[in-house]
């Protein structure tokens, strides 16, 4: 992705066109090529001072699921960010188990929120969001339980947050989801507080060239970044924001910083921030490589077969299917038309045709699917 918008800006800029590029978490100063940096004016809000705690809890859904579950039956609307839907499905099965009238729902079934849902349920999920944590919900328990979906252009308003670590620049992110509007009902919950989970083990060596257990080291490859990151909130729990913001981008991020954790920790972690930065630089060729060079000729140009398609994230492509007859919908909707993730279907022909097998299963090639609050998921045969 990076090396295409690189391309992409190249080629926009060369014809006189014009970038401005955006951060939710903006420089204390606007900036740009050959000009002096011009102060940003401050918001009318005051800083929002965050309290986070670092616990051990990162692979027991289940204790996950009782923190979030006491805080809402304190009123509590909990936030509860996990890395990957893996995680996420367990502690949303656990509320729902533990606390039924507590827990988010949609139409009345208890549910969460992440990638793997039909796009009409996935529209559904987000407008029961924003009246469940929007800015205009009313005060009382819940529990929302999702993944790196409740970060994107959804105004959520939460009491408290329970979040996997990952880098800082993407914690920022979510701890926007945390206190996001001014309020005068949150109670015991008048205090912002993050809890940070993390393995039990506070060492993260046991993760070097594994295979990503709880999105750390393949939604988030450099755990460089993630021991930055824990070591800066550990040794500063109490943060203000954004007064603090450019402070932990730089004290998690830069450089220099990752550079001396990597000589602190020893072989195994060089050892691993070199296959990232070679993983790295290996994207970025391939993004060279299939980028069309506009400063070229146009007839010098060489185009890929018309059957390769290009895409902004290296991997296998999701496959989009058309479902008739339609699936029963865990929401009261049938379903149509759902994607399934490129990882669950690279090895499903391209021509294979879906055969329903149950109200909410189905068969595409050789796999078997099943579909309901939890989303979409592959089942193992002889399950």
């Amino acid at each position: 992705m990076g090396g295409l918008l690189d391309r992409l800006l190249d080629n926009h800029t060369a014809v006189g066109g014009h970038a401005l590029l955006l951060s939710a978490t903006p420089y204390p100063a606007l900036s740009g090529r050959g000009a002096p940096p011009r102060p940003a004016t401050g918001g009318t809000r005051g800083d929002k001072r965050v309290r986070v705690e670092s616990v051990g809890l990162i692979a027991d859904p289940q204790a996950v699921a009782d923190r979030a579950v006491a805080a809402a039956r304190a009123g509590a609307a909990v936030l509860v960010v996990r890395n990957t839907v893996t995680d996420a499905v367990p502690v949303a099965q656990a509320v729902a188990a533990m606390a039924p009238d507590l827990a988010f729902e949609v139409a009345g079934v208890p549910t969460l929120h992440h990638s793997r849902f039909a796009r009409d349920d996935r529209e559904r999920l987000d407008r029961r969001v924003a009246a469940l944590f929007g800015k205009g919900r009313t005060a009382g328990g819940c529990v929302l339980v999702g993944t790196q979906t409740l970060e994107q252009s959804l105004d959520i308003d939460a009491d408290l947050l329970l979040t996997d670590v990952a880098p800082i620049d993407v914690l920022l992110q979510r701890i926007g989801r945390l206190h996001r509007h001014a309020r005068a009902d949150r109670g015991a919950f008048a205090d912002a507080r993050v809890v940070l989970l993390r393995p039990a083990e506070r060492d993260l060596s046991a993760l070097l060239g594994r295979a990503g257990r709880h999105g750390l080291g393949r939604v988030y490859p450099n755990l460089v970044r993630i021991e930055a990151t824990l070591r800066l909130l550990e040794a500063t729990p109490d943060i203000a924001i954004p007064r603090d913001n450019r402070r932990l981008v730089e004290g998690a991020l830069h450089p220099d910083i990752l550079a001396a954790i990597v000589r602190d920790l020893g072989p195994d972690w060089e050892n691993h921030a070199n296959r990232h930065a070679g993983a790295v630089f290996a994207e970025g060729q391939s993004a060279r490589q299939v980028a069309l060079d506009l400063s070229r000729r146009f007839t010098d140009l060489l185009y890929a077969d018309d059957m390769t398609a290009v895409t902004t994230r290296l991997g296998a492509r999701d496959l989009l299917i058309d479902l008739d007859p339609p699936l029963a919908g865990p929401f009261g909707h049938a379903v149509r038309r759902i994607a399934i993730p490129g990882w669950m279907a690279h090895d499903i022909p391209a021509d294979a045709k879906p055969e329903r097998t149950g109200d909410r299963d189905f068969r595409l090639g050789s796999h078997r699917f099943h579909y309901d609050q939890w989303g979409l998921r592959r089942v193992a045969d002889g399950a």
